[in-house]
């Protein structure tokens, strides 16, 4: 593997994470209450599975901008796709489409679909892929512009893919006419 795919993918996963433990963090009782919708704790343990998550985001999401424990942080980031992923198809499995998925923070709130498990799936791809060995050569200074190119590309694409499954829904009420 080439390292600028591996440097791309953690820094981009890193933001993701970063990301999402501040929309989190912002709104505490928020993210509690969707930790509680998933219906996968018991209620008397969503606050502390809820604070947990959170500091589970924050330590991957610095763990993969670190070189000497990237892989450890690649790996956490992986692991947490799969609790996430879990998660969002057992209700999908239960029919429980209708709750907030806590993925965006207070401020858009994203039901659960198929489309969400697919996401988080070609996202655990991408960090799988960063986690083959990479070939140890040093980074130049065009390396460091594709790494910076690609992490601006692939940033805008989730942003905008991200948008589009949050609006999924008022534009499926739209075309049916509901």
């Amino acid at each position: 593997m080439d390292p600028v795919i591996t440097v791309t993918v953690s820094i981009c996963m890193s933001l993701l994470f970063g990301a999402a433990a501040v929309h989190k963090l912002q709104a505490p009782a928020a993210f509690r209450a969707a930790v509680e919708d998933y219906r996968l704790v018991p209620r008397a343990l969503a606050g502390t599975v809820a604070v947990a998550l959170v500091l589970a985001e924050s330590l991957a999401a610095l763990l993969a901008l670190i070189p000497p424990t990237q892989a450890a942080g690649l790996a956490a980031i992986a692991g947490l796709l799969g609790v996430y992923t879990s998660g969002i198809g057992i209700n999908l499995y239960r029919g429980r489409r209708d709750i907030d998925c806590g993925c965006s923070g207070p401020a858009a709130r994203q039901v659960l679909s198929g489309w969400l498990v697919l996401r988080n799936l070609l996202l655990l791809a991408l960090v799988l892929l960063a986690l083959e060995p990479s070939a140890p050569r040093p980074l130049n200074w065009l390396d460091l512009l594709v790494v910076a190119f690609g992490v601006l590309v692939a940033s805008g694409l989730y942003l905008a893919i991200n948008q589009l499954l949050i609006q999924l829904p008022g534009m499926t009420r739209l075309r049916s006419g509901v």
